[in-house]
């Protein structure tokens, strides 16, 4: 045997192959860390926008109950409200209506020829994801706007 023309090239070439390996490692960690707080802005995005849904339909069914209780908002009054359900959000989900004119014959009942009329309304609404920032703020919010006719 020879040892003396031995210089040590395998245990350089394992020590450079155990570091290409743990640079391919943790390059797969950091992939791993970004893929993980994509899918958590994209959960949060898609509750906020639940959450806003959610408003605007109660804002819509606040402004029919509002409409067949008391009649018609006069464009003097605004109403806002809260949406329930959403504990995990970082705040309630909001909903604000506003009246926007009288409707008389404009379409309503296209086609059947008898006359209709009623009011329209802006129902507008915010909802929030589920993570606050350090200062308490949500960190995402989304904001819907629907124009809703009540005849």
């Amino acid at each position: 045997m020879r040892h003396e023309t031995e210089c040590g090239a395998v245990l350089l070439v394992s020590l450079v192959m155990l570091l290409l390996l743990t640079l391919i490692g943790l390059a797969g960690m950091h992939m791993v860390q970004l893929e993980e707080r994509m899918a958590g802005n994209l959960r949060d995005r898609q509750m906020a926008f639940q959450a806003a849904e959610a408003a605007l339909r109660a804002g819509e069914t606040a402004a029919l109950a509002r409409y067949r209780r008391d009649g018609p908002m006069t464009s003097l009054d605004a109403a806002e409200g809260v949406s329930a359900g959403f504990a995990a959000s970082a705040a309630q989900p909001v909903y604000r209506l506003r009246f926007l004119r009288w409707l008389a014959s404009e379409g309503l009942e296209v086609g059947k020829g008898g006359s209709a009329s009623g009011v329209a309304i802006e129902v507008r609404a915010e909802g929030f994801g589920a993570r606050r920032q350090p200062s308490g703020e949500p960190v995402s919010s989304v904001r819907l706007s629907s124009i809703y006719f009540i005849r």
